[in-house]
């Protein structure tokens, strides 16, 4: 149901439409489900490799779509805690802190449906992955977590932002 588009409520004629898969609603969205999953939050906020920096930034687009549409995910050290503080189109450049990931539209589906994890997805190709490795590797359930997301927020996938 979470990705139903024009639906009426109740027969009411009010129609909603959900934002497009990787736009800047849908990066704000995503924002809001990385500070509900305590996994991304608490664990990154216990890990001293990702916590090594003050603020991280992740940049994400659909590789199908091209990549002047990218998305950014801002996340800061707030008291032991990653939490994210901003979701929407790519305003910073990427530093050596941050991170830049990029798919296939149906990749990115299957990885947020839990159909593989990361690890496979690099190793066939299928996530490309720019930025600190080591962070990355230290923090494969996290990552994890972050993919598992990538599906949740209501977006219509059928269009390029």
């Amino acid at each position: 149901m979470k990705k139903l588009l024009g639906f009426t409520l109740l027969g009411m004629g009010i129609s909603f439409s959900a934002p497009i898969f990787m736009d800047a609603e849908y990066a704000k969205e995503l924002c809001h489900m990385w500070n509900k999953t305590p996994q991304l939050v608490e664990e990154l906020g216990k890990s001293e490799s990702w916590m090594a920096a003050p603020e991280r930034k992740i940049f994400i687009y659909r590789e199908d779509c091209g990549d002047k549409k990218q998305i950014q995910l801002t996340i800061k050290n707030e008291n032991g805690k990653a939490v994210c503080v901003y979701g929407g189109w790519a305003k910073d450049k990427r530093g050596k802190d941050d991170f830049l990931m990029y798919a296939e539209t149906k990749r990115w589906l299957e990885m947020g449906r839990k159909e593989y994890g990361p690890m496979k997805a690099m190793m066939l190709g299928r996530l490309k992955f720019e930025g600190p490795k080591f962070v990355a590797m230290k923090n494969m359930g996290p990552f994890e977590a972050f993919l598992d997301i990538v599906d949740n927020p209501p977006h219509d996938s059928s269009r390029c932002p």
